[in-house]
């Protein structure tokens, strides 16, 4: 009996330990990854990153594959712990010595041959559990987000709730800006969403996961827009996906009408002429949206009824005089003013949404397949071409609240 307690003592000691740790400053922490296509071969503000040596023919980023020409170029940005402190000073520049972030652009035909190639280019073991936004160029986007995303989705240390931006132009531009009030642009971009109650024109709730979720269950959708100049990144307006490919841009207040209509709207303001004036200008904080949408069927059509109800408070005028007006007369004429100003950009929105793009951005066919199911199931596989011509009619509920004093 001892020797077998000594055999199990003998036996436990090597597992106390962490066999698979890994010491904090041999870590490359990922916070963003930018996505471009190959050719061009994207230049951040240090393009003397990306240029060849004497002796090479190709630049230093692109491997040898096994198979396949290099299709696409990957970047990470890492942060540079020791230095960040100091990024507030302003000497810091992208990519430039003493920077608080460092980029490092691969390229090649997968992405995961070239997230282990850039093991060759840094003595860094690449950790991505801590990513926090994922950026993809629109022309990728274009080319179909499901030919990209398959590493990002199979990676364990990859988080379903990872944000995902598309980008107007060349991805890695976003990661080389560095904002004033953050050290790193993938955390400053991370953060934008919070602003969402305060604005209706950025679209939020897309990452990863639920990306994935719409791809695979073959719904049309719409991730954010992101544009970086300078010191700044905005992120506003979207793109509006179908059947996993980008088929164009949604203007800023295209998406609000989208959050409208799909009862995303968390806030924002909303502007309209002064009934009877030229210059003069209302302006209305939304405070609460709500909004419905119910699928009937006739001479075997879709039509969809949607019904907004929005609350919000008298903000502003511009222009005019309403001291001693703001009645309850003068009220009820601004709430229709606002409703048809809120009926009028979404019947617009859809159109274009119908028309122009043919895709589904309000997921309609989500909503047919919950609430009509026997009809769904008839034309299923012809949506694509039933979509266009389905009847939507928007009708609009605004109540305006009237706060502070007059004087």
């Amino acid at each position: 009996m001892k020797r077998l307690l000594l055999v199990l003592v003998i036996l436990i000691i090597p597992l106390a330990g962490c066999w698979d740790r890994v010491d904090i400053d041999m870590r490359g922490y990922v916070l963003g990854i930018a996505l471009d296509a190959y050719p061009p071969n994207p230049i951040g503000q240090n393009s003397s990153e990306f240029e060849a040596s004497p002796e090479e023919e190709e630049p230093l980023e692109r491997m040898e594959t096994h198979a396949g020409k290099p299709k696409y170029a990957m970047t990470v940005q890492l942060p540079m712990v020791k230095r960040a402190q100091n990024a507030s000073s302003g000497q810091m520049g992208g990519g430039s010595e003493g920077s608080s972030t460092w980029e490092i652009t691969q390229i090649g035909s997968s992405f995961m041959c070239m997230n282990r190639e850039m093991a060759t280019r840094t003595n860094l073991l690449m950790y991505y559990e801590h990513l926090q936004v994922i950026i993809i160029s629109d022309e990728i986007a274009k080319q179909g987000l499901e030919k990209v995303m398959d590493f990002f989705v199979r990676d364990p240390e990859m988080r379903r709730r990872v944000k995902i931006y598309i980008s107007k132009g060349e991805a890695k531009r976003i990661l080389d800006v560095i904002p004033r009030i953050e050290d790193y642009a993938s955390m400053y971009l991370s953060l934008l969403p919070l602003n969402a109650k305060k604005t209706s024109r950025m679209a939020t709730d897309t990452d990863l996961g639920e990306m994935i979720i719409n791809i695979h269950s073959g719904l049309d959708f719409v991730l954010p827009k992101v544009e970086a100049i300078k010191d700044e990144i905005k992120s506003s307006g979207g793109a509006a996906i179908k059947n996993g490919k980008m088929v164009g841009w949604l203007t800023e207040i295209e998406l609000e009408a989208v959050k409208l209509m799909r009862n995303l709207y968390r806030g924002g303001v909303l502007t309209i002429k002064t009934p009877g004036e030229e210059e003069g200008l209302n302006v209305l904080e939304i405070t609460k949206a709500k909004s419905t949408i119910k699928p009937s069927v006739k001479n075997n059509v879709p039509h969809f009824d949607i019904r907004i109800k929005v609350e919000g408070n008298y903000a502003e005028d511009v222009n005019i005089h309403t001291h001693g007006q703001l009645d309850m007369e003068y009220i009820k004429k601004l709430e229709k003013a606002f409703k048809k100003e809120i009926e009028t950009f979404c019947a617009q929105t859809i159109k274009r949404m119908q028309e122009e793009y043919g895709a589904d951005v309000l997921q309609l066919k989500k909503v047919l397949q919950t609430k009509t199911p026997a009809y769904w199931k008839k034309i299923a596989d012809h949506w694509d071409e039933i979509y266009p011509e389905a009847s939507i009619s928007i009708t609009a509920d605004v109540t305006v609240r009237l706060l502070g004093l007059e004087t």
